[in-house]
């Protein structure tokens, strides 16, 4: 005979399983939100926003003052070195939509309507976009201390190959420079009420 013990365990408590603080989110606010960006015409200016700036990143080839920047920045505009140019203007186009839109939830109508339109016309480079991790890098080196495109323009270059090389870093910083200008001016076009 098999003699089993069994011990109170109710007051144990599984590390981890602390109850996670929920987010109040007042539902009725938020359908009020959406419905007030709808009539006033925002919610489809969001929208035509993220589809209209996929323009800038989904050429199957790089537009040739595009390689003749890279080649001016004494960088070989190869294959790969182009992938993370568009992987870059890409990351520029989240940051600012993130960053410049007038609400979270604008900014999410028109990254929806960026990646839609993108994974439509380039789905290779939409896979390509969806397996890297250079977000990922990118994120972080904008927690970094000093100078943000800097800190970009070195993950750039890292993202590149060439962690050091001070003309890949020049050409990631002067190139997430230019694109949120860009964008920058795109998103104030539109005229958000």
């Amino acid at each position: 005979m098999i003699t089993v013990l069994r011990y109170d365990d109710s007051d144990m408590k599984i590390v981890g399983s602390a109850e996670r603080k929920k987010e109040d989110i007042n539902t009725a606010d938020f359908l009020a939100a959406l419905a007030q960006q709808h009539f006033n015409g925002n919610y489809a200016k969001a929208k035509a926003l993220g589809s209209n700036i996929v323009s800038a990143f989904s050429y199957r080839a790089a537009p040739e003052e595009l390689k003749e920047l890279v080649r001016e920045a004494g960088v070989a505009p190869d294959d790969d070195v182009m992938l993370q140019v568009k992987i870059l203007s890409v990351f520029s186009a989240e940051y600012c939509l993130n960053t410049y839109m007038p609400s979270a939830l604008l900014s999410g109508v028109a990254l929806g309507g960026l990646y839609e339109i993108l994974e439509d016309v380039s789905p290779d480079f939409y896979a390509a976009l969806s397996h890297s991790t250079a977000f990922s890098f990118y994120y972080l080196a904008m927690k970094g201390n000093g100078d943000v495109p800097a800190l970009i323009g070195r993950q750039f270059a890292a993202l590149c190959g060439k962690p050091d090389d001070e003309a890949y870093c020049a050409l990631g910083e002067k190139l997430h420079r230019m694109n949120v200008d860009v964008y920058k001016k795109a998103i104030r076009g539109f005229a958000f009420v």
